[in-house]
This record gives structure tokens, sequence and C-alpha cells, in this order.
């Protein structure tokens, strides 16, 4: 693995007096990677921009600038048919963790996981990858791990309630730098920031029966557990548990969850409630960006509403203005999640001809950019089964924008919807690809209904 993240490094160098194009995935492990990236090359003072695009379509590709070098993070392995087109004859880095479609050619540089032996779902991300070759300029980057981390995150690599593969070895860095702690706690999510009766509120993957989405039921269950969540100085956030009432709220919840979970699935439940959890330790006690988890939402949020340079300010470092915006563009991210939640509320989902996936189409609610929050965050609620896959579909301009996600407990019982999107789209002519867990698809409009079919059949299959 380290051989090729060495030839990208060197790649680099040869082209340290160059301007180098760094082209990357709009999502939190994209935003990561991307500024990941940059930071590593500021401390070289090497001159560089940075690009954002949702997908690497063919017209995305037509619309980039031939440079004498450009990094592809987090995207590029999926697409390289795209890309010899236009860039066969010009210096190119892949740093990227999806399964690669094709073989590559000689003046490409493909760092991706699956060809250097290791599971890109599973093991490492877009922003890991992109820190290997950081590493490699410099030794010193070590201090870019949590940044490695915040990515492998944001793409739900943490979903067996820890971290697996080589980002234990990035963590371990990240600790050595004085960066990142690691440790065993309750997987709430907004450790550090949301009062405890918000957090198992929206404890919702695995669903907890009189705890998810009912404020009353979760102050029920800690008086209940005579588990105090609020003092004089105000609410108490899960950080501030004590390692005993930490305990009796972990085996409350587990009980609760196996009781409603079809027993194929009671396995994985103990490991969607207790796992390891990490905290920046450079930022505030009480920062959204404190824990990895909240940091990916945050940095995700700005791509969902196409701002992905606001959020990579933040990752390279910004607490000012660029914080600020942040939180002000969080706000809007709220409301347009109420608003969203209301369109489920009042239309509900409509099932696949074989009933094996459920799904809605927001066209007139929402932008093509936040659907697929709005489907993750529909997983847990209750018009929705969350032992079914859903599809969101939003149409613009003769075209659809699809995005597909599906509960953790799914994930881990092995549903990979990537596989069956890419080839449920090529089906009908369009385009697609993913994670397991979470992946998307553009197909005309007038093709939805038979994607649908498509989709879900191939589903079907592999299950």
């Amino acid at each position: 693995m380290l051989k090729t993240a060495r030839e990208a490094a060197e790649i680099i160098r040869e082209h340290q007096d160059d301007s180098i194009t760094i082209v990357s995935h709009m999502d939190a492990d994209g935003i990561s990677s991307a500024a990941l990236m940059s930071l590593t090359l500021d401390r070289l003072n090497i001159d560089h921009q940075v690009k954002f695009v949702r997908m690497l379509y063919r017209e995305v590709i037509d619309e980039l600038e031939l440079e004498k070098l450009t990094i592809f993070t987090d995207l590029g392995s999926s697409q390289l048919r795209n890309l010899r087109r236009k860039f066969k004859n010009n210096d190119i880095i892949i740093a990227d963790h999806h399964s690669p479609q094709e073989e590559g050619w000689s003046r490409l540089t493909h760092f991706n996981a699956h060809l250097e032996g290791f599971d890109g779902v599973e093991e490492i991300s877009g922003a890991g990858m992109a820190y290997l070759i950081a590493k490699e300029l410099d030794p010193e980057n070590k201090d870019l791990a949590a940044l490695a981390l915040v990515g492998a995150i944001g793409d739900v690599q943490n979903a067996w309630g820890k971290l697996r593969g080589y980002n234990q070895n990035i963590a371990k860095d990240g600790e050595e730098a004085g960066v990142l702690n690691r440790e065993t706690d309750l997987l709430l999510y907004g450790r550090h920031t949301q009062p405890i009766f918000k957090a198992l509120k929206n404890l919702t993957d695995p669903p907890i029966p009189g705890v998810s989405n009912t404020v009353e039921g979760c102050v029920s269950m800690l008086k209940d557990l005579d588990i105090p969540y609020k003092t004089k100085k105000g609410y108490r956030r899960p950080v501030e548990l004590s390692d005993e009432e930490k305990q009796k709220l972990a085996s409350e919840l587990i009980t609760r969850a196996i009781t409603h979970v079809p027993e194929e699935l009671t396995e994985y439940v103990p490991g969607l409630i207790i796992g390891k959890v990490h905290t920046l330790l450079n930022e505030n006690e009480r920062s959204m960006l404190r824990g990895a988890d909240e940091f990916s939402t945050c940095i995700n949020s700005t791509a969902r509403h196409e701002q992905p340079l606001i959020g990579y300010e933040v990752a390279m470092g910004d607490r000012d203005v660029y914080y600020r915006s942040m939180l002000n563009l969080l706000k809007y991210h709220r409301r347009c999640i109420a608003e969203g939640m209301t369109y489920i509320d009042q239309n509900g989902l409509e099932n696949g001809p074989e009933g094996y996936i459920q799904y809605f189409d927001a066209s007139d609610v929402l932008k093509e950019t936040f659907v697929g929050t709005i489907a993750s965050l529909t997983i847990g609620h209750e018009k929705s089964d969350p032992y079914k896959p859903i599809v969101g579909i939003v149409k613009k301009d003769g075209s659809a924008k699809i995005s597909a996600r599906c509960s953790k407990l799914l994930f881990l019982k092995g549903l990979d919807m990537a596989r069956a999107i890419r080839a449920a789209a090529e089906t009908v002519g369009g385009e697609g690809g993913g994670h397991a867990v979470a992946c998307g698809a553009r197909v005309d409009e007038d093709k939805i209904p038979k994607f649908i079919t498509e989709f879900e059949n191939r589903l079907i299959e592999a299950a």
C-alpha cells in the first residue's frame, strides 16, 4: 500500500513548481480529503486550487481544466472510463476507496484501497487514502489523522461500533500526535453538545421502543433509572454521565432494542449502542467539532446546501468567519430538515412493486443535494420500515436525482446497495454508485418506474 502512496508523493514533488488542482467529492469524506490534501500542500508551499463536484459525470469532467497535475480525492476510481477520455495525456493522482471499474493507464497514479488489498467500505475512506499520501510527503503530518477519521465516520465506517482495518492505524497516529482521543462510550450523537434526553430521542438506528423520537419517553426512562438529566447548572450532556450511569443506560437501551429487532439482527444491537467514540482534543469542549461524528455532520451539511467551500475552510482550521457561516448554515439546514420531515409526515412512503423497498418523490419540496439527508432521517421515522431500504427522488429538467439509504442493521447484515444501484442505473441509461449504506444515481425522469423495479429486483437477488 505504501509503495503507491510513495509514488503519488513523488509525483507531487515533481510538480511542486506547477499549479495543482484538487478535485474532490462533495460530502463529508470528500471535504475532509480535500482539506487534508490542501493542508499538506500548504505546508510544502505548493500552489494549488480546490474544486468540489457531486459526481464525475461526463459533462462535469468536460468542464474541468487540464492541469499539469490533477489530484482526485474520494472519487475517480468508479469513473475511469470518463476520466481517461480527457486526462490520458496528463499526470493525475486518484486517492479513492470506491471500487474501481476499469484498468488505469500510464500517467495515472491510482491509489485505491481495493487495489491495495483493503476493503474501502469498511477499512479506510477517501480521507484515509489522502492521509497516507500526506504522511509519505512528511511524517509530521500525523496531526492530520483526526481529519482523516472525520471523513471515515462521515462515510459510516464506524457502523460496527468501532473503526476497522487501516482506520485503526490512523486513529493510533492521531493519539500519538495528541490530536485525538478514543474511548468506549454510549454511541449517542451530540455527546458534547446536546442534553441527554435529546441525544436519546435521536437514537433511531436501531429503533428503541419508548425512546426513539419521544422526549417524554426519554425523560421517563431516565427518571426510572434514577439518572438526573439536569442540575442547577442546566441540562446534562452525555459526556457528563458517570460510568455507572452509562452502564445502567446502556443495559436498558440494549434490552429494549433487542425485544423489537428481528431475531437474525439482535447480535448487532449491542455494537450500535456501545462502541468507540472519537474526540478531537484541539476543539473546545462544547463545540460541535469536538466529536468526530458531529464534525462530519457539520461539514456534510455545507455540501448538502452547495456550500462545500465553507466546510472546507472549517476543516482547514478556520474558527472565525467560515465557522460562523457554517453555524448559520446549520440553522438553515435544520429548517430544511423540518420541512422535509413534514413532507414525509403528510405524504408517507410508497412501496416498490415487490414491497422490498420504500420510496418518496419530493421534487417540489427538496433540492436534489438534500434528498439524501431526508432519506437518511426517514429511516427512523414512524411511517417507515427500518428493515427496508429507502429511496428518495427529486426530478428537475427531465432528469432525476436518486438517493438510497438503509439502516445500519441492514448494512451489518450484508446489504450492499451500491452495486445494485449502479447496475440498475446503467440498465436504464443512467449512472450510479456510492457506498453500501448510502448511494445515488441519476436517470432520465421517464425511466424512474423502470429504475425502481430494476433496483428492487437486484437487491432481492443479492439478499
